[in-house]
């Protein structure tokens, strides 16, 4: 099973997943109590995990339409600017989840339950209520995809994992301003080491110079040309 990363507390584990079979996860990690996503689309696929544990699923409110069966995700852009991935996006899954009560909103005083050095940063942008998780004892930051490492459109570098410190998935980003302000919010954090929804792991001065890159030219670098969600 291909997993990001995984915090490991008592009764709790924080994940942010591969594509993979949920079912073989479900045999393959041992029982949790509670989970949080930095980015609530990628619950879909691990349902059927929440549902058999019974566990309780923590999101920003701003997600919890999408995740009790309200509402479905807006389509993938297809005609972004970008790779082949993008091209192919619309095959994606974007189906309402529906959790019902086993979905909980944030606290609104960005604690983290069960994870008392960690607080919660709205980074909306890839999604409405996409958040990313920072310690400031380390200045750890878990950025979901508010950015990334590797470049989610071009299939090559997905391939290869050629790592560079980039925007949110083209395809998949409905709020480019957003994901700019987003961007910005956390390069003001300097974190020391980063760890994104795609792309090996970051840290020091390959962090540190890249992110400051990020924020200041986003719109060269990040921001495509055209596409569905470009205004």
């Amino acid at each position: 099973m291909l997993i990001r990363f995984i915090l490991l507390y008592p009764s709790f584990f924080l994940i942010v997943p591969f594509f993979d079979d949920p079912c073989r996860a479900r045999s393959r990690i041992s029982r949790t109590d509670r989970m949080l996503f930095c980015i609530p689309h990628v619950i879909g696929r691990h349902a059927i995990v929440v549902k058999h544990w019974n566990v309780t699923v923590y999101a920003h409110p701003a997600e919890l339409p999408y995740l009790t069966g309200k509402a479905r995700y807006p389509e993938p852009d297809a005609a972004v600017e970008g790779g082949f991935i993008a091209k192919i996006s619309p095959f994606f899954p974007n189906e309402p989840i529906q959790l019902g009560d086993r979905v909980q909103p944030l606290p609104e005083d960005g604690t983290v339950p069960h994870l008392p050095e960690f607080r919660w940063i709205h980074t909306p942008g890839h999604t409405p209520g996409h958040i990313s998780l920072f310690r400031s004892r380390d200045a750890a930051l878990i950025a979901g995809d508010a950015f990334v490492t590797v470049r989610q459109d071009s299939l090559y570098k997905v391939l290869t994992q050629q790592t560079e410190i980039n925007g949110p998935p083209r395809y998949y980003t409905i709020d480019w301003p957003a994901a700019r302000e987003s961007v910005r919010k956390l390069a003001a954090l300097f974190p020391s080491v980063a760890i994104t929804g795609h792309g090996a792991p970051v840290a020091g001065k390959e962090l540190r110079e890249g992110l400051t890159k990020l924020a200041r030219d986003f719109d060269r670098i990040a921001t495509p040309d055209y596409g569905k969600y470009v205004h």
